[in-house]
């Protein structure tokens, strides 16, 4: 039986990128054991008294959930939502102490996660021209945003991924964003319910998410 993730995630390329990553796990001679993404129109902040008694026995069944989110800019309305979805993701954790709860977060966009597939992510993020950090590392030349994010040409850079892009280069790469952010930038480091973040891009929690799954495919 596949061992369950239920994900919830703010745009279309965040869940075509999992996608593929269910694929080429379960296509990959290495798993142990199969796994299965479902993606839910909810936030943590669904998981309380009042009405988890609505969720199925099937999602109930899950052992994982993981919301997606992108600090989109740093202004205090921003800020204090994603504060908001911190605190909705620990108290989720104190009803449900057998799943696992994680924020997949990045700043200031998913396309650090992509990127680090790739190269090394060293200088901020453009949210109106990222386009252009993904054709360099890539190899492209998307004319804009909107471009790259067209399904068939996001797929197109999906192709040119393999299982050990993750485990050799995204994962070490975000942690070395990460390192690098606690040793130059301990400054703008934040720490709200338990979950640690900066106010500064790039910067990801997407990794260990992912290094979560591929231990539990028995990869790693």
């Amino acid at each position: 039986m596949a061992i369950k993730y239920f994900i919830s995630r703010e745009g279309d390329t965040e869940q075509w990128y999992f996608e593929w990553l269910q694929k080429i796990i379960n296509n990959d001679p290495r798993t142990k054991n199969k796994i299965e993404f479902k993606f839910l129109n909810v936030t943590p902040s669904s998981f309380t008294k009042s009405n988890h008694n609505t969720f199925t026995r099937d999602m109930l069944k899950g052992s994982c959930f993981c919301r997606i989110q992108d600090i989109e800019d740093y202004g205090q309305d921003r800020i204090d939502k994603f504060k908001d979805l911190l605190k909705s993701n620990k108290d989720a954790q104190k009803l449900f102490p057998k799943y696992h709860f994680y924020i997949g977060y990045s700043n200031y966009t998913f396309e650090v996660w992509m990127i680090s597939h790739k190269a090394q992510v060293k200088t901020e993020f453009d949210r109106k021209n990222y386009y252009k950090q993904i054709n360099r590392a890539y190899q492209k030349s998307f004319s804009d945003n909107d471009d790259y994010k067209h399904e068939n040409n996001f797929k197109s850079l999906l192709q040119n991924l393999s299982l050990d892009d993750v485990i050799n280069n995204a994962i070490p790469e975000c942690k070395r964003m990460r390192n690098h952010n606690i040793t130059n930038n301990s400054h703008l480091k934040r720490s709200d319910y338990k979950f640690d973040y900066f106010l500064c891009n790039p910067d990801t929690s997407l990794h260990v998410f992912v290094e979560h799954i591929l231990v539990n495919a028995g990869i790693l």
